[in-house]
């Protein structure tokens, strides 16, 4: 066999076969961990590193180029969640591959015994789930110009777990590396059955989709504490495996699958972000399955609500009442409404800036004075308390308490440092230190948290904010969005995507959907109308209830503006103060789902689902001109 494979010197990584002999005691029984079909493996010291040792059976089908094929991609391999090559051995009828032993195996161990099972906590699983994304996102992006390299057996029975339960990749027999400009091959599937994409059984065509469909498989493995190859009962229901499964309950029951040794440990919102984004791994729409690099930012996000959690904010411990505030606090935290610290007024009524006392949190916050005579009354009071303090997200301004004491109506709020967003649009100098990318990733932010609200407390408790605009998202000290103010909102909607309410028609002009305001019909699709709105109010830096005068025209509102302007010359529409920055792939990407959103037919807008993938493209081609 050649050392040397497309550039690739393997001599500095032979290893004599004396020296595994010696390693493995003669490949001794004592020595031997498993079998997968095509490798018997082994534990061994090597120069005082315990390692890992496969030895290629001799009635498997792998040949001669299929080793060679391993040796020649995991030589260029260089990342934590890929298991390290050490070194191999060709001599004879001798196929051996060496690399790193990982202590506790393989995650398929974990899955199939009960003991390993129970010990493997939601927060592991996440951990777990995150580090394989980041080794296989490695594998479809990270080689450079060496190209890609498509793994066509990705399984639970290949993701190997350190002594930290850190992931790590291995078996790379069947693997393909292919150019970047063609990121696919024909070539026959040879994955368990299991675990393979139906769309590359079909067309033989190998590509970094087939390896999303089968890591989809291995998330929801994760979730219910089911091999894909098992077999389980749900209540009177007849066995069916894995996929049948998810298949079956996803649209209405999918919690019924959640591993019983988790069940009171997952939290909820973190499993309705982790399955959401499984389920569109192994959609049979190639299109709809997200690459690596947004399943690791999903992930993330479902490990980041399951860490926000604790006892005391979980909303299944803590009732309303225990957010109860003492008028004499708000009064205290306010010198008694001092007109000084208000910061904020509306028809709601005005909203102060004040610091609680020790026992209520001791930090700066923001306290909603509702006007009693105003338009908003005890309804939308109760209505906004009974909804934000369910939420729990990053893009959701956080619930302090309320106070309903003396015919006072007050919801204390965490303070935003940087004020509303129309603050930074309708003041010059705010704008003009707004940089495009900031703009990208405000937008990023909130379109998370309205998303969050469409979906986010489960199928049957969506939320219509009904009140979006740049005055209701609020900015931290970091210019992360904030979406704030529920006392229009209401909530109940169904599982069905078409859900819709007939109620009084509520909002804001210049930011209502047109559709909403004529027939009283209220969907999600009318908060998607409301957010692009405020994405062109980003794009061309100004508010949507001013007037704008161009050269060539009359002064008009912004979405008349855009209407005009956006088949010819929608470049006008872009702030002079960011015309500089912006990148042309990363405007097109913007305009293009902002425009969507306010079409005339709702069916054609999209959901903020997608909204969020297009806006994390059109921040990936702005970061690209950075």
């Amino acid at each position: 066999m050649s050392s040397s494979e497309s550039g690739v010197h393997l001599e500095k990584f032979v290893i004599p076969l004396e020296e595994i002999l010696s390693a493995t005691q003669n490949f001794s029984k004592e020595s031997w961990i498993s079998n997968d079909g095509v490798v018997d493996v082994y534990k061994g010291q090597l120069q005082n590193h315990t390692v890992a040792i496969d030895l290629v059976v001799p009635y498997s089908y792998l040949r001669d180029r299929h080793f060679r094929n391993q040796l020649k991609i995991i030589s260029r391999f260089h990342h934590q969640n890929i298991i390290p090559f050490i070194g191999y051995c060709h001599e004879g009828n001798k196929r051996i591959t060496v690399s790193e032993y990982a202590v506790n195996g393989g995650l398929d161990d974990h899955l199939e015994d009960p003991d390993k099972r129970r010990l493997l906590t939601w927060a592991d699983r996440l951990k777990i789930c995150i580090g394989a994304a980041r080794g296989l996102e490695y594998l479809h992006s990270g080689l450079g110009n060496d190209g890609i390299v498509i793994h066509r057996n990705m399984r639970s029975l290949y993701i190997l777990l350190d002594d930290n339960l850190e992931a790590k990749i291995s078996n790379f027999y069947y693997s393909m590396l292919v150019e970047r400009n063609q990121p696919q091959a024909y070539v026959t599937s040879v994955i368990n059955p299991y675990y393979e994409d139906p769309v590359y059984k079909e067309s033989g065509i190998a590509n970094t989709e087939a390896d999303v469909y089968s890591f989809g498989l291995v998330l929801f493995e994760m979730v219910s504490g089911l091999p894909a190859y098992f077999k389980r009962r749900i209540d009177d229901n007849q066995e069916g495996i894995l996929l049948n499964l998810v298949k079956i309950y996803y649209d209405d029951g999918l919690t019924k699958l959640i591993d019983p040794y988790i069940r009171d440990d997952i939290n909820i919102h973190s499993f309705n972000a982790f399955t959401k984004i499984a389920y569109s791994c192994i959609s049979m729409n190639l299109k709809d399955r997200p690459t690596m690099k947004t399943i690791i930012k999903r992930i993330e996000e479902a490990q980041n609500f399951q860490n926000h959690v604790t006892p005391h904010n979980s909303i299944n411990t803590r009732t309303l009442e225990s957010y109860l505030i003492p008028l004499k606090d708000i009064n205290l935290a306010t010198q008694n409404f001092n007109p000084q610290t208000a910061i904020g007024e509306g028809g709601f009524g005005v909203v102060y800036k004040g610091q609680l006392s020790l026992s209520w949190l001791n930090c700066t916050v923001a306290i909603k004075r509702l006007n009693r005579q105003g338009h908003q009354g005890k309804k939308e009071f109760h209505t906004e308390l009974n909804l934000i303090s369910k939420f729990h997200h990053p893009n959701i301004i956080s619930f302090g308490g309320y106070c309903d004491e003396q015919d006072e109506m007050i919801i204390v709020y965490q303070y935003a440092v940087n004020r509303s967003l129309d603050y930074h649009l309708v003041d010059p100098i705010m704008r003009r230190s707004l940089k495009w990318v900031q703009r990208l990733k405000i937008c990023l932010g909130a379109a998370k948290g309205l998303h969050y609200l469409h979906s986010g407390l489960g199928k049957h408790d969506r939320v219509i904010h009904r009140d979006i605009k740049s005055g209701n998202i609020l900015l931290d000290e970091n210019l992360e969005a904030k979406i704030c103010d529920f006392g229009l909102s209401t909530n109940g909607l169904g599982n069905q995507e078409t859900s819709k309410l007939f109620t009084k028609v509520a909002g804001t002009n210049f930011y209502m959907d047109p559709i909403y305001y004529g027939s009283g019909i209220l969907r999600r699709e009318s908060d998607v109308y409301s957010f692009g709105v405020v994405m062109f109010e980003m794009l061309s830096g100004r508010p949507a209830y001013h007037q704008i005068e161009f050269v060539d025209g009359n002064p008009q509102h912004l979405i008349n503006l855009v209407r005009q302007y956006y088949e010819n010359g929608p470049e006008r529409l872009i702030d002079p103060d960011i015309k500089d920055q912006i990148d042309i792939r990363s405007f097109h990407t913007f305009k293009e789902i902002a425009y969507k959103c306010i079409s005339f037919i709702s069916s054609e807008r999209p959901t903020m689902y997608t909204i969020i993938n297009k806006m994390e493209h059109a921040i990936y081609f702005q970061e690209l001109k950075m």
